[in-house]
């Protein structure tokens, strides 16, 4: 299994390194243009915000629960951006290491909020 309950590939969500994230591939999902993309009014996030919440040492990791089970959710503080983002990356080797691949990000939810505040 490789995103699981408490890490991937044996790492543990907790000990996750998130030292270089690539964006250039993100394509149609660029978190920078999701309000248009999704035809709402929610708050686009840089990728430079994502890549910083990413880097919050208090930061929140876990699945994603994709149906492939290659991504994970990382909801963190970005001081850029001035609110908490949740981003889903993939690793571009296994088991993760420090290099990910950036595949979208948003405000954080409330629910998000909420879990992130909790600890």
């Amino acid at each position: 299994m490789l995103a699981g309950v408490d890490d991937y590939d044996g790492v543990a969500y907790a000990n996750m390194v998130f030292g270089e994230i690539d964006w250039g591939e993100v394509g149609e999902h660029n978190p920078a243009t999701r309000a248009a993309r999704k035809g709402t009014t929610e708050q686009n996030v840089h990728t430079e915000w994502a890549t910083e919440a990413c880097q919050d040492p208090r930061r929140w990791v876990r699945s994603a629960e994709s149906r492939s089970g290659m991504t994970v959710k990382v909801t963190g503080w970005s001081a850029s951006a001035g609110f908490l983002v949740t981003v889903v990356l993939a690793p571009k080797a296994r088991p993760p290491g420090e290099r990910w691949w950036g595949a979208t990000a948003w405000k954080a939810k409330a629910a998000e909020n909420k879990r992130y505040r909790e600890g």
